[in-house]
């Protein structure tokens, strides 16, 4: 017993590695073959009441019948062994197989759970080829073979359905960046009618403008996501001073929350804040990490944006005071559409912007939290020589 699962396991391991559904179906009946000495093999799945051969090292086409042994095999959920010799009629429906000299066929049914998934057919030279030895080893393959089939199955479907997810959100993205033109027009228009007013019509139209800000940012972090899975997000590099950044994005963050308080801490001193990166990118980048800090501490907390060199780096960080990440949660918020416990707005795509532009741009990030004391997100770029 413990050869047959050595032997067995040598194979197993093949189907473990990152394969293709045809590339799976291939090992599957090729290790097959070679475990038993066999000549032939072909796997046939089964969907619905339909049978389809995916696989076969036959010279000839074999019709799967309705009630032919392939289905018998699964109906009975047991291995059979036809003697193509012995077997009223085999040899008149399948000429072919005394034309290739096939003396015995043994079926084995795959099943994942209680779900039919199809039937391995191993053909042999031998009448008796087949003994318990051998049976034991297609057996115990078989259900390797079927956990192989059933993941690459699944694999296969969780990747078409993200592609058409991917595909949904970027034509819904682009329909929707026309209208929202729009609309932002002319609610600018009637703020610049309620200046200086400070009637309900005009808390209602600021309200307003900060919603259509919003939708804005949603649809422009779509845009940018697909850009990134197409490989199309272009990054223009060109000497950048970050401190310069810095101070433009809190310049438009005062207007768009004016009771927050930014506080920017350059300690570079007379060393330079220089890097080579894509100054539009950078920017983003960062105001995502503030305006994130911003969603989520008090308002009555400042948000400190703290700018530094250390071994030839240039480290920007980003530190609030707010509700905190769970560790449990660390690893997953720069993936797309993960957004931690605490998280209620948006579609958990600010921080997986934030990290690719950063690696396109050969930096690091880190993040440290502590539940209800706060976040430190700490951005490394090389820094450039001057």
């Amino acid at each position: 017993m413990d050869n047959i699962l050595e032997t067995i396991n040598k194979s197993g391991l093949r189907l473990l590695e990152p394969l293709t559904l045809s590339e799976t179906y291939e090992i599957i009946v090729k290790e097959a073959i070679r475990l038993v000495d066999a000549a032939y093999g072909s796997l046939t799945l089964i969907s619905g009441d339909k049978f389809s051969q995916v696989y076969s090292t036959l010279p000839i086409t074999v019709k799967r019948r309705k009630k032919g042994f392939t289905y018998k095999a699964l109906k009975s959920r047991k291995i059979l062994i036809v003697n193509t010799e012995k077997t009223d009629g085999f040899l008149k429906l399948y000429p072919d197989y005394q034309n290739l000299g096939i003396k015995s066929v043994v079926l084995i049914p795959l099943f994942y759970k209680k779900e039919a998934i199809g039937v391995l057919a191993i053909n042999s030279f031998r009448s008796e080829h087949f003994n318990k030895r051998e049976l034991d080893i297609l057996q115990l393959f078989g259900s390797f073979a079927t956990l192989a089939i059933r993941k690459n199955q699944l694999y296969d479907e969780v990747k078409k359905a993200l592609e058409i997810r991917d595909l949904f959100i970027s034509m819904a993205a682009h329909e929707l960046r026309t209208p929202l033109t729009s609309v932002n027009g002319y609610i600018q228009l009637l703020r610049s009618k309620q200046t200086n007013s400070n009637t309900p019509e005009s808390r209602w139209i600021e309200q307003l403008y900060g919603e259509s800000l919003r939708m804005t940012s949603l649809v422009n972090e779509l845009l940018e996501i697909n850009r990134i899975r197409s490989g199309k997000l272009n990054f223009i590099l060109k000497e950048c001073h970050v401190g310069q950044l810095i101070r433009k994005i809190e310049n438009d963050l005062k207007v768009s929350y004016p009771n927050r308080k930014f506080v920017i801490e350059d300690q570079t001193g007379d060393r330079s804040d220089l890097v080579i990166g894509d100054s539009d990118k950078i920017s983003q980048a960062l105001f995502n990490l503030v305006e994130n800090a911003i969603k989520f501490s008090p308002e009555s907390t400042p948000v400190v944006m703290n700018l530094k060199n250390k071994s030839g780096n240039l480290i920007v960080q980003v530190k609030d005071k707010g509700v905190g990440i769970p560790k449990k949660d660390l690893d997953l918020i720069f993936r797309a559409f993960q957004q931690g416990e605490h998280s209620r707005e948006g579609l958990g795509l600010g921080l997986y912007l934030v990290n690719n532009i950063v690696e396109n741009l050969r930096g690091n990030i880190k993040i440290s939290s502590k539940i209800n004391k706060g976040t430190t997100v700490e951005v490394i770029f090389p820094q450039a020589r001057t």
